[in-house]
């Protein structure tokens, strides 16, 4: 008989989410963020996230300060692909026509989040106050919004520790 074994991770082991609404586009946006904070963002493989029947590609980028680690994770899909081949026919008069699969974004509430920010480890209060702070100064940054980390659907795509980038 097998057991069951929980993965319980400490309530301080989430990090910090700033979702984050810009009129760049990703490598725009990124050459901006390294400019004002020096985080040394680079492109890292895409990220493949499953949305119902739809597998969509983000592009990510990794970089970081000392003794932190910043992801950006552009929240608009590069490509979007059915999971399954049954379900790109068409229901109805042309059913047999190839339905294209839509581009979900990640995040869809709130909407117009461009762009997510994930910290490790977590900002203390004063930390993201100071983010946010910066960010509403830089030109080309529209809005800001903390995302509680507990609050986002599907954030198990969204952790960039070495152990899932390995498999």
């Amino acid at each position: 008989m097998g057991r069951l074994v929980l993965n319980v991770q400490d309530e301080n082991d989430n990090p910090s989410v700033l979702g984050l609404s810009t009129t760049l586009n990703d490598i725009a946006f990124v050459f901006k963020l390294n400019q004002v904070f020096n985080w040394k963002l680079k492109r890292a493989p895409d990220l493949f996230c499953y949305l119902g029947g739809v597998v969509t590609r983000h592009a990510l980028y990794k970089g970081g300060g000392i003794g932190e680690n910043v992801h950006v994770f552009w929240n608009h899909p590069e490509s979007s692909n059915w999971i399954s081949k049954d379900l790109s026919k068409g229901a109805g008069l042309f059913s047999e026509e190839i339905e294209v699969a839509p581009f979900l974004r990640f995040i869809r509430k709130p909407k117009n989040i461009d762009a997510l920010i994930v910290i490790e480890p977590e900002l203390s209060q004063n930390e993201m106050l100071i983010l946010q702070k910066t960010m509403y100064k830089t030109s080309s940054i529209v809005g800001t919004k903390p995302l509680p980390w507990l609050e986002i659907k599907g954030r198990e795509n969204l952790r960039f520790d070495t152990q899932k980038n390995e498999l």
